[in-house]
């Protein structure tokens, strides 16, 4: 018993030293830091890291091994640096989720067969294959869900940004000057992306257009690379830039104003639906007296 006691002590120590090991924060990686400094997006090799934790480890290989280029297995790597999040993190959720569609029709299997039933043995194979495919899927919805919210608020800052950028140029601030100082007056992400894509430009000496570009093709945000597009071709020939942004933002406001109405009328005409099933109960509600005392009497 004594030896019992003393193995359970140790296991318990054990785990909760790798407990607090796992919570102490990880030291800043080397990859963000020079990222913060590059002009472009930049692209991390894939490097063993001695001090990553084992859960990032085992991200990081489902990412290399376990991913497709396109399909079902392909990780949207567009819209998880639009969010912000880590590809490790994002497989390890999935593998979570896999792992838990296999394990829950096998505990049901057990728990029913403790209570005196039985389930056939295909039951925890294939409910277990079925229920692990469609959980690991749930973070692909929920981040291509989330990345499509948030373009459609980075458009609408961005025009925001662009009409504050054309009363810097009128108001005679150099061309440099004039796409930084709005990118400062607010915490917002979308101004604070925009403000370090064009720091990294300046610090790397290149065009602002060229680090929007980059931007927009990290996040697959298409206003970003068109006006970055337009405004290179503009410089060329000499047109100028201010007539350039307020096309820009002419043509974003007609975008927004069309999608916002085509959602609007999407949204009235599915509310056809629950209007009428609450009407048709209502007439159910009030007439079912009148036609039983009818059918009653006849």
């Amino acid at each position: 018993m004594t030896t019992i006691a003393a193995l359970a002590g140790c296991l318990a120590a054990a785990g909760l030293i790798l407990l607090l090991r796992e919570l102490r924060p990880a030291p800043p990686r080397l990859d963000a830091a020079l990222a913060r400094i590059q002009a472009g997006p930049f692209k991390a090799t894939p490097v063993q890291d001695d001090r990553a934790t084992m859960p990032e480890r085992v991200g990081r290989w489902l990412a290399e091994r376990a991913t497709r280029p396109q399909g079902l297995l392909a990780v949207p790597r567009a819209d998880l640096a639009l969010l912000g999040r880590p590809v490790e993190r994002f497989m390890l959720d999935k593998l979570a989720l896999f792992l838990t569609g296999l394990a829950v029709p096998s505990v049901l299997a057990g728990l029913v067969s403790l209570t005196g039933g039985s389930l056939p043995w295909t039951f925890p194979v294939l409910a277990g294959s079925v229920l692990a495919a469609v959980l690991s899927l749930v973070p692909d919805w929920n981040v291509r869900s989330q990345a499509r919210q948030r373009r459609r608020d980075f458009r609408y800052a961005f025009t925001s940004y662009l009409q504050l950028v054309v009363l810097e140029r009128q108001a005679g601030a150099a061309l440099n000057a004039a796409l930084e100082n709005p990118a400062k007056i607010t915490d917002g992400w979308p101004f604070r992306r925009i403000h370090q894509a064009l720091s990294r430009a300046r610090h790397a000496q290149q065009q602002p257009w060229r680090a929007l570009s980059d931007l927009g093709a990290e996040t697959d945000i298409r206003d970003l690379t068109d006006l970055a597009h337009t405004a290179e071709i503009a410089g060329s020939e000499g047109a100028k830039m201010q007539d350039v942004l307020i096309a820009k933002i002419t043509s974003m406001r007609h975008e927004a104003s069309a999608a916002a109405r085509a959602e609007a009328n999407a949204r009235t005409t599915a509310m056809w639906v629950p209007t009428s099933l609450l009407m048709l109960g209502f007439v159910i509600l009030i007439g079912f007296p009148f036609f039983s005392k009818l059918l009653a009497s006849g």
